[in-house]
C-alpha cells in the first residue's frame, strides 16, 4: 500500500508531456546583460528576435513576450548593443515546441 501511495504522489508531481513543451524565462539576459528586442541586424525586432531565444534555449519558436524600455541591451549574438533612450530589452519570453501527435496532426 505505502509503495502505491508513493506511486501516486510521484505521477501526480511528474510534468506532463505539454508541460515540458513550453518554459518561460523572466528577465532573460544573455552574459549578464538585458537582451534587446532586436537581433544585431536592428531590422529584425519582437518576435523575430523572441523566436531565436527560444531556438537557442532548444525550442520551436516563442509564443508569448514581453519587453520594456531599458538604458543598455545586447543582441543575442552579442555583436550590437543598444545604449539610449531608444532600447527596449525583454522581460518575459515563453518559448515552445510541439509534441509529437501535434506535428503529426498538422502535417
Amino acid at each position: 500500500m505505502r509503495r502505491f501511495i508513493i506511486s501516486l504522489v510521484l505521477l501526480a508531481a511528474a510534468p506532463s508531456f505539454a508541460e515540458a513543451a513550453t518554459r518561460s524565462y523572466s528577465l532573460p539576459t544573455d552574459r549578464g546583460q538585458a537582451i534587446s528586442d532586436c537581433l544585431a541586424d536592428g531590422q529584425s525586432c519582437g518576435k523575430a528576435a523572441a523566436d531565436q531565444f527560444c531556438r537557442m534555449a532548444g525550442f520551436t519558436e516563442s509564443i508569448l513576450f514581453s519587453r520594456q524600455p531599458v538604458t543598455s541591451a545586447l543582441a543575442l549574438d552579442g555583436a550590437r548593443r543598444c545604449d539610449g533612450e531608444s532600447c527596449e530589452a525583454f522581460t518575459r519570453i515563453k518559448c515552445y515546441t510541439p509534441d509529437d501527435s501535434e506535428q503529426a496532426s498538422a502535417g
